[in-house]
């Protein structure tokens, strides 16, 4: 009966791990930015058929794992066509508003069938687009409307700023504002809040545009060149994530930047003075960026920078 025994447990052992099938697919998958449905895929099962709709932003752009200029509603495309290939559904949806409008993709089942790999079906050779990673949701999943223009998504998006950034920066805000300055002392605690944000940022811990915008002034307030070069960065980040108020500081931390290593800064936002009270721009290149441009840039004409450049001078 040893034989018997062996083939029982051959044929449990097979069932338990068997090839996928369609009911294994059956459900709602939802690509989520944050908190925020990106893409809602509906599959249900009729007879050896997938049927259902995949759901998404009528407009949308998409670089790696961020999506932008996100726009025009919804658009419900309707499942037409499926089969069950080696383990991987094909399936094609067609557009409600026009039937020639159609797209093919693939979905794969990860081992614990709660995430799935989405991706194009049969793209043209040299043709390489990212796979997205979809999992599983409730019935009642919609793709969300809310979203701000002007503003980059990602896998990671939150809403939620991060109190300790914030707490950061307010401490960096903090100490400056005070008559009389040990800059001694501010100059070893910005070096530890340096420390504490570049932290935060290998953690991934960052998520609003405030945030990327505290962390810039914080490296603004650097002193070696990689230190203005990474506030110039984190603050196209929080433009990027929707915060248009960070443009200033990336033109600042660029001017810096660029005067550290020995340049001419180009928007006139750095103002230097020596013991002897003596203030100025210099070097600064004048020519290469218009006061139209230093408009859109929230930066002050150069008539303007004069007036605070003489308005320094004259103070005691």
């Amino acid at each position: 009966m040893l034989w018997l025994k062996l083939v029982v447990v051959l044929a449990l052992t097979t069932n338990a791990l068997g090839a996928t099938e369609l009911n294994d697919f059956a459900g709602t998958w939802v690509l989520r930015l944050g908190q925020r449905n990106m893409f809602v895929l509906t599959l249900a099962v009729e007879g050896d058929q997938i049927v259902g709709h995949f759901d998404r932003p009528v407009k949308f752009t998409s670089s790696g794992d961020s999506f932008g200029d996100i726009r025009g509603g919804v658009e419900h495309e309707t499942i037409v066509l499926s089969r069950l290939e080696d383990g991987i559904l094909h399936f094609k949806v067609q557009s409600a508003t026009n039937p020639k409008d159609q797209d093919a993709y693939t979905l794969t089942l990860k081992a614990d069938h709660s995430h799935a790999e989405f991706a194009f079906d049969n793209l043209p050779a040299g043709v390489v687009l990212q796979p997205r990673s979809l999992e599983r949701a409730s019935a009642t999943a919609t793709v969300a409307t809310d979203w701000e223009p002007n503003r980059l998504y990602s896998l990671t998006d939150s809403d939620v700023p991060n109190a300790e950034m914030k707490a950061i920066f307010d401490e960096d805000q903090r100490v400056r504002a005070s008559s009389e300055i040990d800059w001694n002392v501010v100059s070893k605690t910005d070096a530890e809040r340096r420390q504490r944000t570049r932290k935060l940022l290998a953690d991934g811990a960052l998520h609003t545009g405030k945030d990327y915008e505290e962390a810039a002034f914080v490296f603004q307030h650097g002193e070696a060149p990689d230190d203005y070069l990474l506030a110039h960065t984190l603050a196209m980040v929080a433009v990027s994530q929707g915060d248009p108020s960070a443009i200033w500081i990336a033109t600042a931390s660029l001017d810096r930047y660029l005067q550290k290593i020995g340049q001419k800064q180009v928007f006139g936002t750095q103002y230097l003075s020596d013991a002897n009270n003596h203030w100025t721009q210099e070097p600064y290149n004048r020519d290469l960026v218009s006061d139209a441009l230093r408009k859109q840039l929230g930066v002050p004409s150069q008539e303007i920078q004069a007036k605070q450049l003489k308005a320094y001078a004259s103070e005691k």
